[in-house]
């Protein structure tokens, strides 16, 4: 869990003594990294979630610190301590409720306290926060690839998590360039935000870890209630909006299990969705919601599914390549009316007595008389597999 600015300020206001002035509604968003800035013009180069420190050196000039401020919250950045004493006394009244107005938290500190000693004890803090981070998400990671849960683990995630409460996993697969890495990375760093800020003002503390893997980012919360999953999605789709515009997003939702013991069947399921999202070309897939689809996804012998495919359905994709026809579709769409020939018909805007004599060639190119449920299954579990475009 990344550190939050409120997390800081508790425990180093007295030391550094700072004073929160405005933006009192913004202090729950991450701290990234620590600057110390004197000219708005590098605000630009910011990534997101920058904590800035700075005399003020420019404070003459006019409207420079409001400018600075809301360059810094157009970038996404975190907030700002004013060392001041030297170049600034006071700040002004404008600032402070642009400040307040936009949830952005400014602090002062006094000259006496030297803003590298803040800067280096902030920087520590946060790097430690991330190697713990790392470790912590290697061990689940290996817990997610199938490594036995020993009495160490339990005792290295404690009580940060609740081994014994719900765990859920959002496995997030993105396609990018080298190009848009800089919007990947920001979008990541948004989501971190989502923990500590919730719509409606209303803030939600619950433990979380983003773990990276080969080709996805997989979000494993715990104890988070169910209710509030589809909002949780909901924010995910909103952080990484630029990709699903583009068509490079694709969101896999696994179920909720109890128990640490479960949580690789978590992990495996909510991978199962992704790889359906991404392979039907969709945004967003719930493992509960795919139906047969579950099975077939789970197999990691595609060339067996296709395999399948092609025997039960090649020769009426040969023929209809000879002869033009859509006898797949005509197959397809008496599957799924129950062997209605006037469903078919209206389906498929065709004439009934043109439909049975599709029906009737159909029969005979198959070798099959289509008509029981066992006689059918096999082609529909094939046209399945068709739809997962392997």
């Amino acid at each position: 869990m990344a550190v939050r600015f409120r997390e800081i300020y508790e425990k180093t206001h007295e030391l550094y003594k700072l004073q929160l002035l405005a933006g009192r509604n913004g202090m729950d968003h991450v701290v990234g990294w620590v600057h110390m800035l004197e000219d708005e013009t590098i605000v630009s180069r910011f990534s997101g979630q920058e904590l800035a420190v700075t005399t003020g050196i420019k404070a003459k000039e006019k409207n420079w610190l409001l400018q600075l401020i809301s360059a810094m919250k157009k970038n996404d950045c975190t907030g700002i301590i004013i060392n001041i004493g030297m170049y600034i006394h006071e700040i002004p009244p404008d600032v402070i409720a642009w400040c307040d107005a936009h949830d952005f938290p400014i602090l002062v500190m006094p000259w006496e306290i030297p803003m590298t000693r803040v800067i280096q004890d902030y920087c520590m803090r946060i790097m430690r926060r991330d190697q713990k981070d790392r470790e912590v998400g290697i061990l689940f990671k290996n817990i997610m690839k199938g490594r036995e849960i020993t009495d160490s683990f339990l005792s290295q995630i404690q009580p940060r998590f609740d081994a014994e409460g719900t765990f859920r996993i959002f496995c997030i697969r993105i396609s990018y360039g080298v190009e848009e890495t800089s919007a990947f990375l920001r979008a990541i760093l948004k989501l971190e935000n989502i923990f500590g800020l919730w719509q409606d003002g209303k803030k939600i503390h619950i433990p979380y870890l983003i773990i990276e893997f080969d080709d996805f980012y997989a979000l494993m919360v715990n104890n988070f209630p169910s209710e509030a999953a589809d909002e949780l999605v909901a924010q995910i789709l909103n952080q990484f909006s630029y990709f699903l515009q583009n068509k490079k997003l694709s969101l896999g939702i696994g179920p909720q299990v109890s128990g640490i013991q479960n949580l690789r069947t978590a992990f495996r399921r909510s991978r199962i969705a992704a790889k359906m999202a991404f392979q039907t070309k969709q945004k967003v897939i719930n493992f509960d919601e795919m139906g047969f689809f579950k099975i077939l996804f789970a197999s990691d012998d595609t060339a067996i599914l296709k395999s399948y495919e092609t025997q039960m359905l090649g020769p009426l994709k040969e023929y209809d390549e000879r002869h033009r026809s859509n006898y797949l579709e005509t197959l397809r769409s008496y599957i799924e009316n129950d062997r209605s020939l006037i469903g078919v018909a209206e389906a498929t805007y065709t004439h009934r007595n043109t439909v049975n004599y599709r029906i009737q060639n159909i029969k005979k190119i198959l070798d099959n008389d289509l008509k029981t449920a066992e006689d059918l299954f096999p082609y529909q579990v094939a046209f399945y597999i068709r739809d997962m475009k392997l």
